[in-house]
C-alpha cells in the first residue's frame, strides 16, 4: 500500500502549485510521480471504492492544507523573491524529466511520437505569447440559464484541463472570460455563482481523468511524449515570470540570482529523489504481490 503520508505531502504540493501563477497541479502530481495513480482513483472510484477514496481524500487534505496553510508564505515569497521561488518550481519540473522521459519510452521510441509531444510544446508556446486580460470580460453577480451554462461548461473544460500536467486551470478560465467572475464569487461567498462553477469542477475532473485514462491505456507513448511537452514547456512558462516584465526582458545579477540558482539545483534535486523513492516502492510492491 502506497504511503499516505507521502501523498498528503503530494497534495500539499500539488495545493501549493495551485496557487503559484502558471505552475499547473498536475505537472506537481507527475513531479511526485502519482500521477497515473491520480487518474486511476478518480476514474474508477467505485472499483475498489475504500482505497481510491481514502487515496483521494489524502490528496484532498494534502491540498487543502497547502492552500490554506501556505497560501500567505507563498505571496510572500513570490512578491519579495519571485525569482527564487520561480527557479525551485523550473527545478522541480527539470528533475522530473528523466522520469518522465523513462515512462514515455518504456517500450520503445517512435519518431511518430514527436508529433503529440510538439503539438503539446505548441500549446504551452501559446500560453506564453497570449495572455488574455482578466479586466476585460464582464463579471457575473447573478444567476440566470445563460449565465449558469457558460459558468458550468467554463468550470468543467477548466477542471479537466486543471489535471493535465502544464495547463493551468485558472488560465483556461482566463481563455474563457470566467476567471474574474470565478475569484469575485469566491471572495464574496456568493453561493448561487459558485454553485455552477462546483458541479463543472466536479463533471470536469472526473470526465478529464477518464479521458486521459483511456488515452493511457489506449496510447500509453504518445500520450507520454504529449505529457513530457507539456511539462518541459512550462519551465518557459515560469522563467517569463521572472524575466518578462510588462513586455521587457529584464535579468541583474544579484544575491537573488544566486539563491535562485541554489533553489533550483535543490528543487532538482527533490524531484529525482522522490521520484526514485516512490518508483522503488511500486517495484518493491509488485514483487511482493
Amino acid at each position: 500500500m502506497m504511503n499516505y503520508l507521502y501523498v498528503f505531502l503530494a497534495g500539499v504540493v500539488i495545493g501549493i502549485a495551485n496557487i503559484i501563477p502558471g505552475v499547473s497541479g498536475g505537472t506537481m502530481a507527475v513531479v511526485m510521480n502519482i500521477f497515473d495513480r491520480l487518474i486511476e482513483a478518480i476514474s474508477n472510484i467505485r472499483k475498489e471504492f475504500k482505497k481510491n477514496i481514502l487515496f483521494l481524500v489524502m490528496i484532498g487534505l494534502g491540498a487543502g492544507a497547502g492552500i490554506l496553510l501556505f497560501a500567505n508564505i507563498s505571496s510572500y515569497c513570490r512578491d519579495h523573491f519571485p525569482v527564487a521561488t520561480n527557479f525551485f518550481f523550473v527545478g522541480l519540473i527539470v528533475g522530473s524529466i528523466p522520469m518522465v522521459y523513462k515512462r514515455a519510452t518504456v517500450d520503445s521510441f517512435k519518431v511518430s511520437h514527436l508529433i503529440p509531444f510538439a503539438a503539446a510544446l505548441g500549446i504551452m508556446i501559446f500560453t506564453i505569447v497570449f495572455v488574455p486580460d482578466s479586466n476585460a470580460a464582464s463579471v457575473m453577480t447573478e444567476l440566470n440559464a445563460m449565465n449558469f451554462v457558460l459558468l458550468f461548461s467554463a468550470s468543467t473544460l477548466a477542471a479537466a484541463c486543471m489535471i493535465i500536467p502544464g495547463i493551468s486551470g485558472s488560465f483556461v478560465m482566463l481563455l474563457l472570460g470566467a476567471y474574474t467572475t470565478v475569484i469575485n464569487a469566491i471572495n464574496d461567498f456568493n453561493f448561487f455563482i459558485l454553485i455552477p462553477i462546483v458541479l463543472g469542477c466536479a463533471v470536469g475532473i472526473l470526465g478529464g481523468a477518464k479521458v486521459i485514462k483511456f488515452l493511457l491505456q489506449r496510447y500509453p507513448q504518445a500520450t507520454y511524449f504529449s505529457i513530457l511537452g507539456l511539462v518541459i514547456g512550462s519551465i518557459p512558462v515560469l522563467l517569463k515570470n521572472v524575466f518578462w516584465i510588462k513586455g521587457v526582458f529584464t535579468f541583474s545579477f544579484n544575491l537573488e540570482f544566486v539563491v535562485a540558482i541554489l533553489t533550483l539545483i535543490i528543487g532538482v534535486l527533490l524531484a529525482y529523489f522522490l521520484g526514485s523513492r516512490i518508483k522503488e516502492q511500486e517495484d518493491s510492491e509488485e514483487e511482493a504481490c
